[in-house]
């Protein structure tokens, strides 16, 4: 069992550009799953919202107590739990990218805009998939997974 192209909902409500398509952020959800070592022995969905400084600035002060927006935010859902109730395909969670912070940090980091978007998707999945960076040997971890997808989803 696995995620696929069809399980993963994304809602653009502010504007991106062309070059990160929906097919570009499936492939990095989809290789993230392919790569992560933690699979589910069913269906799962993913939800994406990519959104603007202002909702992205809510959305970080309601849940994040935090008074501005930051790149990606990840909300973990309950797949096992709803997998018991019999949902078809249950949320692994929530993905939040604010594009206007992503574009910001890849003018300042002098980085593509496509790439570090990829990233920020990437970055926001796994913490779905319950990888963390709260110590060096997590963020060790974490950031090779991240880097390896990335070379791959973006050749």
């Amino acid at each position: 069992m696995t995620i696929t192209d069809s399980n993963i909902e994304i809602q653009i409500v502010h504007k991106i550009p062309e070059s990160i398509s929906l097919e570009l952020i499936k492939k990095a959800v989809l290789m993230a799953y392919k790569e992560s070592d933690r699979t589910y022995d069913f269906d799962i969905s993913v939800n994406i919202r990519i959104v603007g400084t202002n909702e992205g600035a809510e959305i970080n002060r309601k849940f994040k107590h935090k008074d501005r927006p930051t790149n990606v935010l990840a909300f973990v859902g309950e797949p096992d739990r709803e997998n018991n109730l019999g949902i078809n395909a249950p949320s692994l969670g929530d993905i939040v990218v604010c594009y206007p912070v992503v574009e910001k940090e890849s003018d300042e980091m002098k980085k593509d805009v496509e790439q570090h978007f990829v990233h920020m998707i990437i970055h926001g999945f796994l913490h779905l998939m319950g990888y963390d960076h709260q110590d060096d040997r997590e963020e060790h971890e974490m950031n090779g997974l991240t880097n390896k997808i990335l070379r791959s989803v973006i050749s």
